[in-house]
């Protein structure tokens, strides 16, 4: 059987590190983070999926809005998708209609999305180098500690600092890492953060996140580290 080795990988770092990055942001779904309109749900086969997921902050009432029902005892939640599942013990009737208020929380991105939802503008990368795992090392990421390397390894450090006025009036909900962003040759010499507009080519999304809503101001920067590991 073939693998792809430690070597191997290093080289498609280094590939990657060789072409342009940029980093996008977006402004994502402006749903994301806000409580819900009330949802009437049927528990026809002792089950329904409510319109959004994940979610939190469920509550779960009769449709008179006299009984509000107990999870863990009327029923369970599966925040992840938005399923809402009747316990056959408890006081809900099969069939029964009930109505539920909850929050939507931010989603994972998708493995297929290419594009982010609602991109307001990219910036080109500062810094991109190759690190080590090292339980000691001085740059945290989700995935552990690492510290610089000279060598190419399978592990890169990506670093990007959006400026002053860059979206200042924003609100950012989701980044993207590009590789090979192609702009427009007419643009200003120098010139390091772009309008969707100003491409010619968006390039392949590398890595993408969502997060809780960032609200831009003119007095603040706002920087972005990553490890990409191949």
């Amino acid at each position: 059987m073939a693998i792809m080795t430690r070597s191997g990988r290093a080289a498609l770092a280094d590939a990657i590190r060789q072409r342009p990055l940029h980093l996008a942001w977006g402004s994502g779904n402006a749903d994301w983070e806000t409580v819900a309109p009330e949802f009437t749900g049927t528990f026809a086969s002792n089950t329904f999926d409510l319109p959004n997921g994940p979610v939190e902050a469920v509550s779960v009432t009769s449709t008179d809005g006299n009984t509000t029902y107990v999870s863990g005892d009327d029923y369970t939640v599966d925040t992840g998708v938005g399923r809402i599942t009747r316990i056959v013990t408890g006081t809900i009737s099969e069939g029964q209609q009930v109505k539920v208020n909850y929050t939507r929380l931010t989603p994972a991105p998708e493995v297929e999305q290419e594009a982010l939802v609602a991109e307001i503008g990219r910036r080109e990368v500062d810094e991109v180098a190759f690190v080590l795992a090292d339980d000691q090392g001085a740059i945290v990421a989700p995935t552990g500690r690492f510290t610089l390397s000279s060598a190419p390894t399978n592990h890169l450090f990506v670093r990007v600092r959006f400026d002053f006025l860059d979206a200042p009036d924003a609100t950012i909900r989701e980044q993207g890492l590009f590789v090979g962003t192609v702009t427009d040759e007419n643009l200003p010499g120098g010139q390091r953060y772009f309008a969707p507009g100003e491409l010619t080519d968006a390039g392949i999304l590398l890595i993408a996140q969502n997060t809780v809503p960032i609200i831009r101001q003119p007095s603040t920067r706002e920087t972005f580290e990553f490890v990409v590991t191949f």
